[in-house]
């Protein structure tokens, strides 16, 4: 069995496409997958499959989303493995607890062409930093998301693709619970 992790955009946010976990967790569970578990109520699902990569696992989530709920729902999918690469692969010399909490990772549906990487440049090295890595985009804020002027640039049209953002701790814990096999 391999270990991924569903990322759902946009649900449980302002009173729109509200999933309980609960009833998340049961839906999933009626897919080909084992030992489902959710971590908070912003759509971060844990789940054991036998399927060796994870393609074709969000289209299959999202429809049975689509399908129980009434609404399409986004979905990113990254394996242990590739979330362990990612919390390693951070491209920002922190070393303070605080500064962790200024950190925010973006899970891409697809890979970002490099017209769309240049489309970026201009948010690279301000007061607020950003860093495309493959399919993750890393934000370092001077202060914090919701202070940013980045928090209203629309960066999934800017890179022509879904994405759905989980601080740094949500990451963190999502890893852990992934590890509890």
């Amino acid at each position: 069995m391999n270990t991924y992790i569903a990322w759902l955009r946009g649900i449980n946010v302002g009173g729109n496409k509200v999933i309980r976990m609960q009833e998340l967790k049961s839906t999933l569970g009626t897919l080909p997958f084992r030992n489902v578990r959710t971590y908070i109520q912003s759509g971060n699902v844990v789940f054991e499959s036998e399927a060796l990569t994870g393609d074709g696992l969000a289209e299959r989530i999202s429809g049975k989303i689509q399908e129980t709920f009434g609404f399409e729902v986004p979905v990113m999918i990254r394996s242990l493995k590739e979330l362990e690469a990612v919390i390693a692969g951070n491209p920002f010399p922190l070393s303070e607890p605080e500064d962790f909490k200024r950190l925010y990772v973006s899970f891409l549906a697809a890979e970002p062409a490099g017209e769309a990487l240049e489309k970026l440049r201009p948010y690279e090295n301000g007061a607020d930093q950003v860093r495309v890595t493959g399919r993750e985009m890393y934000t370092l804020y001077e202060t914090s998301i919701s202070n940013s002027p980045l928090f209203k640039v629309p960066f999934d049209k800017l890179l022509g693709t879904a994405l759905t953002v989980r601080n740094w701790n949500t990451l963190g814990k999502v890893a852990a619970l992934a590890r509890k096999s």
